[in-house]
């Protein structure tokens, strides 16, 4: 994969901020061009969906991008998906065994590595911009007591992998749509799982063509999810 023509063409690296994706969004307004990323060291108000706090001590990756894809509104949802096969594939190349929870993060043997939010601006049905935001825990620190960090990387080569892995596979969404990236998802995704999303409680049954997560019922009854939070819940075991 050769290196990234537009996706990071322009740098904004800081030490410490709150939050790379309001970075972003500032930079966006003032009319950066697509590609523009921010990266910081540490962030002081860092976020999750539904305005969760994420946990960004010194040793991980926070970098947010500014961009104008040529899409619709409703197809910035499964953006995320491609989002995140990208930042699967760029952890491993490092010899991280990533894997993909819907919809956005990614675990290693069950503890969260990475996450990916997503944040769109339109205006009169017209996409403007979106900010897409990455975390990556690349160094073990003690606040992921819960997590994983890929551990012994070289900071500045991953960077130019996952910029690499995510221009290639944007552009596969923006030129092919989620046909392009729905098995690749389906590839990488967490396996095996009994999941919670609302009061449905169900096994994963894998990702339908338009980027929707299937759940199985225990009537046999197949949900589509398009929405919310899922929650991985412990296998019961037989005795």
């Amino acid at each position: 994969m050769s290196a990234p023509s537009w996706f990071g063409h322009r740098r904004i690296d800081l030490i410490e901020c709150g939050s790379t994706n309001d970075e972003a969004a500032a930079l966006a307004r003032a009319g950066a061009a697509h590609g523009t990323i921010v990266i910081a060291q540490r962030q002081t108000a860092g976020r999750g969906r539904d305005g969760r706090a994420w946990v960004s001590p010194p040793g991980g990756l926070y970098l947010s991008a500014v961009l104008r894809p040529a899409i619709a509104p409703a197809d910035v949802p499964p953006l995320t998906l491609a989002i995140g096969v990208a930042a699967c594939d760029a952890a491993r190349e490092f010899g991280a065994p990533a894997e993909l929870k819907w919809p956005n993060d990614l675990y290693v043997r069950g503890k969260k590595l990475a996450g990916v939010l997503v944040e769109a601006q339109s205006q009169a049905g017209r996409l403007e911009v979106v900010i897409a935001g990455i975390g990556v825990n690349l160094a073990t620190t003690p606040e992921l007591d819960t997590a994983t960090a890929i551990g012994n990387v070289d900071r500045e080569r991953f960077i130019a992998r996952l910029c690499a892995q995510l221009e290639t596979w944007i552009d596969r969404y923006v030129g092919a749509g989620i046909a392009a990236i729905a098995p690749a998802w389906r590839d990488r995704m967490m396996r095996d799982l009994v999941l919670r999303a609302g009061e449905l409680v169900g096994t994963l049954a894998g990702l339908d063509d338009d980027g929707a997560l299937l759940l199985q019922s225990d009537d046999g009854r197949v949900h589509r999810i398009r929405s919310g939070d899922v929650a991985v819940l412990p296998r019961l075991r037989s005795s």
